[in-house]
């Protein structure tokens, strides 16, 4: 489910005529953008280093007896190039039996031949460390950092290679399903 949220999520972002990379600034606007919401039942909070966020802490609220408390549920951690763009984002979830971080998954980003590529591996705790990665999504781009392809792949368990899942091409600008 989380990997088809993020997927779509890419997808809708590609589909606008100013899609780019993601960089420091779009984490930070993201941030500020869920940080700021009133009356959730998430709340956030970041470290930063400088103008980036590092790592972005996700607490739900919990009521038990009338009293809310603030538990942690999810963690992610960021890392940058020497440009501001986003090259990982290795997520956590909080393990309330051993009260602490536990790894699962990262999204690795880089920007390659003019397309940009993402791929999501799952933490093996047997062996502490990333798998392969399983699934990619591939962003052609046109000048000016403008989305016009977009297609995902997942890894094939017995070729162990990528195999083509869904493909959407862009045409110059997206289809408006109402009009004001």
């Amino acid at each position: 489910m989380k990997k088809l949220v993020f997927a779509t999520m890419m997808c809708i972002a590609s589909m606008s005529t100013n899609a780019q990379v993601l960089t420091s600034e779009t984490v930070n606007n993201a941030y500020e953008k869920v940080s700021n919401k009133p009356n959730g039942k998430f709340f956030y909070n970041a470290e930063k280093s400088g103008n980036n966020i590092t790592a972005m802490f996700i607490y739900k609220l919990s009521s038990n007896n009338g009293v809310e408390t603030l538990k942690p549920h999810m963690k992610y951690e960021y890392t940058y190039a020497a440009n501001g763009t986003l090259t990982s984002k290795i997520g956590y979830h909080w393990d309330e039996v051993r009260y602490e971080w536990e790894c699962s998954d990262r999204y690795d980003y880089a920007l390659v031949d003019g397309e940009y590529r993402t791929e999501y591996s799952r933490y093996n705790n047997t062996t502490n460390t990333f798998d392969e990665p399983t699934e990619k999504m591939v962003y052609s781009l046109m000048p000016g950092d403008s989305v016009n392809n977009v297609s995902r792949y997942h890894r094939d368990s017995s070729s162990n290679s990528y195999q083509l899942d869904s493909e959407i091409k862009i045409i110059e600008h997206p289809v408006l399903f109402a009009m004001k």
